[in-house]
């Protein structure tokens, strides 16, 4: 069998384990739940600045979050086979290459993440007037590009992690980064100088401009037009991620 021919079947062992954990899985749909519909809502009555449009301004941040978290769940499980199941062995003797081995998992995680995103995403549709429309798959997509950059990230801390102590610290101040450091919750414009370099370079800033971008609606502070522009610059940390994480996986499998 070619090793083409086994990505596929790379790709389905993890989303079994995804699938593995049910629960895991359900949490991860309540936790985009509660993010939307209980502090996306209030913010957007206690913002008035914006109107109601304020609710819709940062929703789609409740379904970037949890492909963030999703992302994040693959490394973990490559951190897992390494430390605690062993498993990496096992998984180096198959008749495939490392670096497509390394490239499957990190497509692995991307499924993974646009499969636990599908009905929050779906939501997100909805609610922009979007879900009857080819927009959807555009919506679709930039869940997808924005999951590949955090899989390469977290297969990254998992390659140099020695401790589950250390990985979730790392991860942690990555998330930290990713949704307080991007235009999230606020424009650009509106952070201090010397930090705007730093949001106009975080791939959830522009993830979730380009969400904005395919809503009917007009917010203010976001250029008007279509999300090509800001899908192509997120492309760019996107696939700089994965193929970080794609040359850690294969450096760590060779120790």
């Amino acid at each position: 069998m070619s090793n083409t021919r086994l990505i596929p079947l790379i790709i389905e062992r993890d989303v079994r384990i995804l699938f593995s954990d049910a629960f895991l899985v359900a949490i991860m749909f309540a936790n985009f739940a509660i993010d939307l519909f209980v502090t996306a809502a209030t913010f957007g009555r206690l913002v008035t600045g914006q109107g109601a449009n304020y609710f819709l301004f940062i929703a789609p941040g409740s379904n970037l979050i949890t492909a963030m978290v999703a992302a994040f769940q693959s490394g973990r499980d490559v951190w897992r086979e390494k430390y605690i199941k062993d498993l990496t062995s096992y998984l180096l003797t198959l008749p495939v290459q490392r670096p497509v081995l390394a490239f499957s998992r990190v497509l692995g995680g991307v499924v993974r993440s646009v499969i636990a995103t599908f009905p929050g995403t779906l939501v997100i549709c909805y609610l922009y007037g979007i879900l009857l429309t080819p927009k959807i798959f555009v919506a679709y997509l930039i869940v997808g590009l924005f999951s590949l950059g955090i899989v390469g990230l977290s297969m990254a801390i998992s390659a140099f992690s020695s401790s589950i102590e250390m990985w979730v610290t790392v991860r942690s101040a990555i998330q930290l980064y990713l949704s307080f450091l991007s235009a999230l919750f606020y424009p650009v414009s509106v952070f201090p100088t010397f930090l705007a370099p730093i949001v106009s370079s975080n791939p959830m800033t522009w993830a979730i401009q380009a969400f904005r971008q395919l809503s009917p609606i007009s917010f203010p502070q976001v250029p008007a037009g279509d999300s090509l522009g800001s899908i192509l610059i997120l492309a760019g940390p996107s696939l700089t991620f994965a193929l970080l994480g794609t040359i850690c996986y294969i450096w760590y499998s060779k120790l």
